[in-house]
């Protein structure tokens, strides 16, 4: 007993510790990034090394190795990730006198920082992505075995690992550098601006506009988790942060509890592809495209709005379908009175939104966002600012970043030996050939890697493999740089909800208390928008703005029509539940009327459509 007692003490020591070190690196970050947004100019690969010398370790420290003498290994594995981080500053500087050259010390050194990143992203991401890593290492230490279009050059593990350590396209490279510019600022501004009270004034103001609907709370779910998740950088912590309060209650008027989890997964996913923050991505694209950040956000911005009305149109479809009653008139929100409360929460990002739109940077844009966020809660309700609050969001904004950037930090890995083996052009190569100068089947089989590769990454990150993997087969085969890039981030987001590794999907579900698979297929369905709206960039670059005016209208009308009939079909609801035939012929019009061109498709849509409504109507009247 008394040995018991010994180690609950030793334990509870341990847990201080931990709290205190996770604490302080949650502030170092804060501190690090705001100073570093404003004033600290500093080289791409020291800041780089900073932000990671932190997140490995708050890594460590919060996902600790569970068995007997574990915590030697974990004080190890820091210190090592501290010196690897240091290291990279030192050895960056000393190229300049060295022109490259590495010692027997550097080679070994390089190895061990692979091995690290590997182990602390493991903790943090799970095991997809370092299997990945592991894969594409292997191959280019073996690749030069193999016969064909898949052979390459011989490397050894002493000029891989140096590579991957050093390199612009490594462990420390650009896709890390994106956490550790943009990425963490804006996780903090949603932590922050969520502290203020921002967060449930989304919700509540979601709740006033959509109440009196049928299915009110889910429609509240997807416009609240639109506003949250477009500023998240996460779809799977937007659905943790959102999805606790809104999926109950979807639950508690009438939806099943997979048709609850799949709406808020798909809505938390679609902030990824929403305006004017994109989840981070917009940034990334500008950065891997060379395309304006502003040109970006309005190229996407009609693809996005189709997708939510998609979403909230299946929504309405399901709920008059299952009869789920409308709210009590006692409950519902004056939208008047939540708009007249809370529209100081508005200021932060309308001032986000100006400074990008006028061209500032987007760390500046961040960290003025994150300093009016802090002012206006202070104006709002100042009892609300107190330090346990600022705490909190402090370590909210650590925890959601650290597998954002533990993900970032491997794909440096992916895209280190890409170049390396120069397999990303392979790649591209397969795809245009299997396609024999078909764009559709280029484009199903890039939808697929993307799917794919996608899988168990956060959104920026899957974006960032597939930019180099995917993104130049389906320009080499006549899309638009800009259709082409915004078709892998649809399909790198859509990952997340697609099963079998569906990040979004298992939160959901786990909040839902719903199947995994039950809840991805409802949500698959849901999302169908998603999945046809890529398609269109490719064929008519007119959804993204580009053409006359008369033609991009026309597409969008259409494309808009579509989307609604499209959800009626699949939904199987219109005033009365439909027949198997009419949702098929609905379904089927509503692909038409989306399809750009050629005309005559839009209007052989149109025509089945009226005409299957019509006698749906007719049969109503009677």
């Amino acid at each position: 007993m008394e040995t018991i007692a010994k180690e609950s003490l030793v334990n509870k020591k341990l847990l201080k510790i931990a709290d205190a070190f996770i604490l302080i690196i949650s502030i170092g970050l804060a501190l690090f990034h705001m100073y570093s947004a404003s004033i600290g100019v500093m080289p791409a690969y020291e800041q780089s090394a900073i932000h990671w010398g932190l997140i490995g370790t708050y890594i460590i420290i919060t996902r600790p190795l569970k068995f007997k003498g574990g915590i030697i290994i974990d004080i190890v594995l820091a210190a090592t990730n501290i010196f690897l981080s240091y290291y990279q500053i030192l050895i960056q500087e000393r190229f300049i006198s060295t022109a490259g050259m590495y010692s027997d010390f550097e080679k070994i050194l390089s190895i061990v920082a692979i091995v690290v990143a590997l182990e602390i992203a493991r903790r943090s991401i799970g095991k997809v992505l370092p299997i990945i890593s592991v894969l594409f290492i292997v191959y280019a230490l073996y690749g030069h075995n193999l016969t064909g279009i898949f052979k390459t050059v011989k490397f050894s593990i002493a000029r891989i690992a140096p590579y991957l350590y050093t390199s612009s396209d490594g462990l420390y490279g650009q896709t890390l550098y994106v956490s550790a510019q943009f990425i963490f600022l804006f996780v903090l501004f949603g932590a922050i601006l969520d502290m203020t009270g921002a967060g449930a004034f989304f919700v509540n103001i979601a709740f006033a506009l959509t109440g009196r609907v049928c299915g009110g709370p889910a429609q509240a779910a997807i416009f609240s988790s639109m506003l949250m998740g477009t500023i998240n950088g996460s779809g799977a912590a937007n659905v943790v942060t959102t999805g606790t309060f809104t999926i109950p209650l979807m639950k508690k008027v009438g939806f099943k509890p997979a048709f609850a989890g799949a709406v808020e997964a798909v809505a938390s996913n679609g902030g990824q592809i929403m305006p004017p923050v994109m989840g981070a991505v917009a940034f990334l694209m500008a950065e891997m495209t060379g395309i304006e950040y502003g040109k970006i956000v309005i190229a996407a911005f009609p693809a996005a709005i189709l997708y939510y009305v998609t979403l909230s149109m299946s929504v309405y479809v399901e709920a008059n379908k299952k009869q789920i009653p409308v709210i009590c008139e006692s409950e519902i929100l004056k939208p008047g009175k939540v708009m007249k409360d809370g529209w100081i929460y508005l200021i932060p990002l309308i001032i986000l939104m100006g400074m990008l739109i006028y061209g500032y940077s987007a760390q500046k844009a961040g960290f003025f966002g994150i300093i009016v966020s802090i002012l206006v809660g202070f104006i709002k309700n100042h009892e609300n600012m107190n330090l346990k609050r600022f705490i909190k969001a402090l370590k909210d904004a650590a925890s959601g970043i650290a597998p954002i950037a533990a993900a970032c930090l491997l794909a440096g890995i992916v895209m280190g030996t890409l170049n390396m083996t120069g397999l990303g052009l392979k790649i591209s190569s397969i795809i245009v050939d299997l396609s024999n100068g078909h764009l559709i089947i280029a484009l199903i089989l890039a939808m697929l890697t993307s799917l794919l590769l996608g899988m168990g990454l956060p959104t920026s990150a899957a974006y960032m493999v597939l930019a180099i993997l995917v993104a130049p087969a389906i320009v080499q085969m006549g899309v638009t740089q800009m259709g082409a890039h915004l078709f892998i981030l649809y399909f790198g987001a859509l990952s997340t909800i697609t099963p079998p590794v569906a990040l979004s999907t298992f939160a959901a579900s786990g909040i839902a208390g719903s199947g995994m698979w039950e809840t991805g297929f409802e949500a698959m369905k849901l999302a169908i928008a998603g999945f046809i709206i890529p398609f269109i960039f490719a064929y008519s670059p007119e959804l993204l703005l580009v053409g006359s005016i008369g033609e991009i209208i026309l597409v969008l009308i259409t494309a808009l029509i579509g989307c609604l009939i499209l959800a009626i079909g699949l939904g199987g609801w219109f005033k009365v539940k439909l027949s198997v035939i009419s949702r098929f012929l609905l379904t089927a019009g509503a692909i038409l009327l989306i399809m750009p061109r050629p005309v005559i498709a839009n209007v052989i849509g149109a025509v089945i459509t009226v005409a299957v409504l019509f006698i749906e109507i007719k049969i109503v009247k009677r």
